[in-house]
């Protein structure tokens, strides 16, 4: 049963990795969840954290399955929404060529977030609400092989920097770009491990609990912070090694 009183976050990607230390953190603030995540592939996990944050709150989490490329609306409209992070990502190795590959990176980090954020314009507005935007480091400095990953979290990053702008003074949009964090699990590629911290100043990778303080710092804290970019990676982007 939903509240008048109750203050929503919508997580995409919100089930696994950084999205879910982000809808804890979120959650931990006070504010109610939506967990977004894409497919039944992932439905047991979501529902087992819908579960675990309505055992701390009652009635605090919701989840919501949708594929992002289908440009979905989001469903709850009577959920009073305030907080949208655009976590959401697909992580593809492409080279230039692979066009129908590329079109589907821009569909799910930017124009399949575009439709979520469309369908709740007036509701963040009205709130005086916050989007924060999870893209990379890797947008102004790419790797190798990821060719429309780096396009497609770039056009994530210009989307919220013009809603920034369009939607100001009532909504804010800002954008955290990680460096290395937490390995992904099963990859254990030792050299280019000990390459990516011996070029990090701080000499390890982040945590997503840190991640996710930085997130929740840029949506509920900074109140006078928006059309930024916020890079969280231990110093690596300004040190040429």
């Amino acid at each position: 049963m939903v509240t008048a009183n109750q203050k929503w976050a919508i997580v995409t990607g919100g089930s696994i990795r950084g999205g879910l230390a982000i809808s804890r953190t979120l959650h931990s603030r006070g504010m109610s969840v939506v967990v977004h995540h894409g497919s039944t592939d992932s439905l047991e996990r979501a529902q087992v954290l819908i579960d675990e944050l309505n055992s701390i709150r009652a009635n605090s989490a919701l989840r919501w399955q949708a594929a992002l490329e289908d440009h979905p609306a989001f469903p709850y409209q009577d959920l009073d929404v305030s907080v949208v992070v655009c976590n959401a990502s697909r992580l593809s190795m492409t080279n230039c060529a692979d066009f129908e590959q590329g079109l589907l990176d821009f569909r799910i980090h930017v124009t399949g977030h575009a439709a979520l954020l469309s369908s709740i314009e007036e509701k963040l507005k009205r709130n005086h609400g916050s989007i924060v935007g999870i893209t990379d480091i890797q947008v102004d400095q790419p790797n190798r092989d990821f060719v429309w990953y780096h396009v497609a979290k770039g056009g994530l990053e210009t989307l919220l920097r013009a809603l920034a702008v369009q939607w100001a003074p009532d909504v804010r949009c800002n954008i955290v770009a990680p460096g290395p964090m937490d390995w992904h699990e099963g990859w254990d590629d030792e050299p280019r491990q000990h390459a990516i911290l011996s070029s990090t100043p701080l000499n390890r990778t982040g945590s997503f609990v840190e991640l996710a303080s930085a997130v929740a710092w840029l949506a509920l804290d900074a109140t006078y912070v928006t059309g930024q970019v916020l890079k969280i990676d231990g110093g690596r982007s300004i040190w040429l090694k």
